[in-house]
């Protein structure tokens, strides 16, 4: 009887032993299988929250709640970029080193950007494996090819100053966090700037007005005419646009019998001070006010080209409009505002051998 018990007792024990093995087995197998189900829960509802933004050209845009990471096909575009953010979270610029250098050298994020030459027909396959939240751009021809491919695409395109602060704005609403601060500081600084310029220049008679040709190479025939923010700033500065009544849009081509006829007072081009000499020294150019008067002047450039689609876009018009009315601007220390809006809107403090050279449209 007592072998009988210790043997039935000895069975309970077993059993019961086993049984708790199996629920301990059970439980440390369904329990990281829950655990691992709720994080893939989790994480999915994350990577799926989105919010809309409407682009300049007013397409409404699903981009993602958080955008941390970009790419750049616009090279104008660069500029705000830098400004906003620093381009931290740049994957792929537009923007080559040789060419911009002093945004290169302002913005270390640049060189952590690859670079690539964008184009309707280029290859993605290396964007996608990037795996950008946005691309920025000014072309609508990327829209479809980058949609396509799952990736939102914001067209930042303006042409004049109003535009420009709703692209600003709209950059910095893509962006979040200190990015919408540091563009209403812009803008204000841009208002501010743009009616203390206004105020001085209105007071020129319109018959008074200093002509311009402007052009990113004059001397190549190329010339801006109207629905250009060059058109716009011209206007700031008091100039008329000597080509806004025979041209239209950006990088037009004129002939030597326009720029004739038109004989501005001032030449600005968008190249170096090479190409002024280029022009002041050629005889067919010599019988131009602009040349006669020695009235021909090469753009500044920084991060970016001053007279073109540029954050620089606010010190082109202070620039110019001392340029063509210098007795109304004596006091105007173009140096002194150009090192304090690098600082305040770029984080990097200029020597005055930098500012000059940029003003001057030289490289570091």
């Amino acid at each position: 009887m007592g072998f009988k018990f210790l043997k039935s007792f000895k069975i309970v024990i077993l059993t019961a032993f086993a049984m708790a093995l199996l629920m301990l087995a059970s439980c440390g197998s369904n329990a990281p299988a829950v655990e691992n189900t709720e994080v893939k829960n989790v994480a999915e509802a994350t990577e799926k929250k989105t919010r809309k933004v409407v682009d300049m050209k007013g397409v409404e845009v699903e981009i993602p709640e958080q955008v941390n990471t970009f790419v750049e096909s616009w090279f104008a575009h660069n500029a705000v970029d830098v400004m906003l953010r620093n381009a931290e979270g740049m994957l792929v610029t537009c923007c080559d080193e040789p060419t911009y250098q002093w945004m290169y050298k302002v913005c270390d994020n640049m060189s952590k950007a690859k670079f690539a030459k964008f184009s309707d027909s280029m290859n993605l396959e290396e964007i996608i494996s990037l795996n950008p939240d946005v691309v920025f751009g000014s072309n609508e021809k990327y829209r479809e090819m980058f949609t396509n491919v799952g990736i939102p695409f914001v067209n930042c395109m303006f042409t004049n100053y109003d535009e420009m602060k709703k692209s600003i704005r709209l950059t910095a609403e893509v962006f979040g966090g200190a990015a919408i601060d540091k563009a209403d500081k812009y803008i204000s600084y841009l208002d501010s700037k743009l009616a203390e310029v206004k105020a001085v220049t209105d007071t020129v008679p319109e018959d008074k007005r200093t002509t311009i040709v402007h052009g990113s190479s004059v001397y190549k025939m190329g010339v801006d005419g109207r629905n250009t923010i060059i058109n716009d700033w011209i206007g700031y500065s008091g100039g008329v646009n000597a080509a806004a009544n025979d041209i239209d849009g950006n990088l037009q081509t004129m002939t030597m019998e326009q720029l004739l006829l038109w004989d501005p007072d001032v030449i600005i081009t968008g190249d170096t001070e090479d190409e002024v000499a280029q022009i002041m020294a050629d005889e067919a150019w010599k019988n131009l006010k602009a040349v006669k008067n020695n009235r021909v002047y090469a753009n500044p450039k920084g991060i970016f080209a001053w007279d073109r689609y540029g954050v620089e876009e606010a010190l082109q018009f202070q620039w110019c409009s001392q340029k063509l009315y210098p007795e109304l601007f004596k006091d105007f220390d173009i140096k002194a505002e150009l090192k304090n809006f690098y600082k305040d809107f770029l984080n990097y403090d200029l020597t005055d051998s930098d500012a000059e050279k940029i003003l001057r449209h030289q490289n570091p």
